[in-house]
């Protein structure tokens, strides 16, 4: 019995191991999956930074040209001030002497063609480039959490996962849920078999701003048996442990047979 306790409860590399082959329980997708580019939804933060010759417009595009609450500078992990724009319940921003501009929805290459149709009012020559500020994703597990930046336009989830130092062995791979916030304020949670290499071809491959990954740890976590000699080491001391009290009991029932 403490023999199938303890092989049972060993971490085992089929519990570990990334790409493997999908159970028939896992379902099937396709080979190629494509994500659709992320799109801007409400309280996001945008950096929004304007390239003109005009150096007037450069000067006033590009710098505090707004009293508006909603804008604000940040600084990065590189020491960058950014000025943000903050989209709004109604989806829009507020663009100094431009207004409210729609960005809700769109994607960051839509955003930069919009805000350049409204420039184009202002200034004849411009290109605009429209940054995600806030692009973290989130990993939550039983011994870890935390909120991690997204350094790519496309982060898969095993490269978010090597950003964040992997899961350890004790973590639950069959079993991970993906918490995502849908552009209409709802939250869906998807649940997958990270170990299953069918990942590669589904919709949980890439991650996306915002997204929570959280990971529990396996049934058998707490026997913290990782490796065969451990758990041998184990059944055999158990083993030895009970032949150790048989003995002693034969031994005490035959000093009271001879008394």
């Amino acid at each position: 019995m403490t023999f199938c306790v303890v092989m049972t409860s060993c971490v085992t590399p089929r519990k570990t191991h990334y790409l493997q082959e999908p159970s028939k329980s896992i379902a099937d997708y396709p080979e190629v999956y494509t994500p659709a580019d992320y799109q801007i939804q409400k309280s996001d933060e945008l950096d929004v930074r304007v390239t003109t010759l005009d150096p007037e417009s450069r000067k006033i595009f590009n710098t505090n040209g707004s009293s508006n609450s909603g804008n604000s500078y940040v600084t990065t992990t590189n020491q960058k001030d950014l000025y943000t724009y903050t989209v709004y319940d109604d989806g829009t921003i507020d663009f100094p002497y431009i207004g409210a501009i729609e960005v809700a929805g769109l994607t960051t290459r839509e955003a930069k063609q919009n805000i350049e149709e409204k420039l184009t009012e202002y200034i004849k020559d411009c290109s605009v480039d429209v940054r995600l500020v806030n692009s973290y994703f989130n990993v939550i597990c039983h011994d870890k959490a935390g909120r991690y930046l997204i350094t790519k336009e496309k982060m898969t989830i095993f490269e978010a996962l090597a950003v964040a130092g992997d899961l350890s062995e004790y973590s639950d791979r069959k079993h991970v849920q993906l918490i995502r916030q849908n552009l209409d304020g709802t939250t869906t949670i998807k649940k997958f078999d990270l170990r299953s290499k069918s990942i590669i071809g589904s919709e949980y491959y890439y991650i996306q701003p915002n997204d929570i990954l959280y990971v529990k740890a396996f049934g058998g976590q707490y026997f913290r048996i990782n490796r065969f000699l451990t758990a041998l080491g184990v059944t055999t001391t158990t083993i030895s442990f009970g032949l150790l009290i048989w003995q002693v009991v034969k031994l005490c029932m035959n000093v009271a047979k001879s008394n």
